[in-house]
């Protein structure tokens, strides 16, 4: 803008010349109406200009802040809560037989593959074996004779006394019998379901016993992760929320799950209840006793107004971040007030100051005070 000063020299030049010669009254008045119309046209035309100069260059001593500026946005919100576990398998059994004895045999071997159903051990046996033949021999004679005894107690021939000793004998033989192999089966042991011999811890030769675990059979295809949750969430995680699990020692493994049971009792010493998460464990990359670490969230808010937490100030009336506020010529800091709501470190929800859409000062922001004036890119 260039500088305008009022000729005032050239005015007093002409003004001279004119005194230099001879001029009616009448001249000169014409030229000081004259003088005065230039003078109130120049002062109109430096009045106007001072006014623009004053918009565009403030006055002494006000300062203009450059600052960069974000508009606050409207997003889906949610917050997460941080716990860990170790992972389990759904189906994992360590064997052992119902009943004690010298072991046979072992058809199976460490990470052989099983199908429920299949043999995987047995006990001696010839003892039981050798009883149940005997038996069998005897209850072939007491059948024979209960079959002749019945037939003449049929004809009305014999005492009932005679009838009801053989049929008691035979009926007790039966049930001996049916025992003896009953027991003998369970010196079978078969998969409980289809799975990987993980261990075997006894050898043939060795004595078994009720109780005491043999063979460890595991499915790895389905596996589960049980973890504890501060009582404070009870109201926010629900079955059916949606998990996020990671396994330190599986670089890039990420499950995105659901919580399949929340438990209903608090535990007293810890203040937690409990939750589990099914995983699927399809390509069987994931193994029991692994470290799990979840994140649960326990906060999920739709259209949620937020802005960057570290924007957020405190003074002694409360939060406030710093907007613009325009008017018809200046730009100037304007300090809201804010109630926030949920954050989750890097961006907090504002439940009431800010309605979305609004520019608020992101950087430069310790360098201003309420009416700054400002100006960004």
């Amino acid at each position: 803008m260039k500088k305008v000063v009022i000729p005032i020299v050239v005015l007093i030049a002409v003004m001279a010349l004119s005194c230099n010669r001879e001029r009616t009254v009448e001249q000169v008045s014409a030229e000081v109406t004259t003088t005065r119309k230039q003078i109130a046209e120049l002062s109109l035309k430096l009045s106007v200009l001072e006014s623009e100069l004053a918009v565009k260059q403030p006055a002494k001593g006000e300062k203009i802040t450059k600052v960069v500026v974000e508009t606050v946005k409207k997003m889906n919100f949610n917050d997460y809560i941080q716990s860990s576990g170790i992972v389990e398998a759904v189906k994992a059994a360590s064997i052992s037989p119902e009943m004690g004895g010298k072991i046979e045999s072992i058809p199976v071997k460490v990470g052989q593959p099983v199908k429920k159903g299949q043999l995987l051990m047995t006990l001696e046996a010839k003892v039981m074996q050798s009883s149940i033949s005997e038996l069998e021999k005897g209850f072939e004679l007491v059948t024979t004779l209960f079959n002749k005894q019945k037939e003449l107690w049929d004809q009305g021939v014999g005492s009932e006394m005679q009838f009801l000793e053989i049929k008691n004998r035979k009926e007790s033989m039966e049930r001996t019998m049916n025992t003896l192999k009953s027991q003998l089966e369970l010196t079978k042991i078969y998969a409980p379901f289809d799975g990987r011999v993980e261990k075997i811890s006894m050898k043939v030769g060795e004595q078994a016993s009720p109780g005491r675990g043999i063979i460890d059979v595991v499915n790895l295809s389905s596996l589960y992760v049980n973890t504890e949750v501060s009582e404070a969430f009870m109201q926010t995680v629900n079955r059916g929320d949606s998990v996020t699990v990671e396994f330190p020692n599986l670089q890039g493994l990420v499950k995105t799950i659901t919580i399949a049971y929340k438990g209903d009792v608090i535990n007293p010493q810890s203040r937690t209840f409990s939750v589990r998460v099914e995983i699927p464990n399809t390509n069987q990359e994931i193994k029991p006793n692994m470290l799990a670490n979840m994140k649960i969230r326990v906060i999920n808010i739709k259209e949620a107004i937020v802005v960057p937490t570290a924007l957020i100030r405190q003074d002694v009336e409360g939060s406030y971040v710093f907007t613009i506020l325009n008017s018809s010529s200046k730009a100037a800091a304007h300090k809201v007030y804010l109630k926030t709501g949920s954050s989750d470190g890097n961006i907090t929800v504002v439940e009431s100051g800010l309605a979305g859409g609004e520019m608020i000062i992101s950087q430069g922001y310790n360098h201003v005070k309420e009416g700054s004036l400002v100006t960004w890119n």
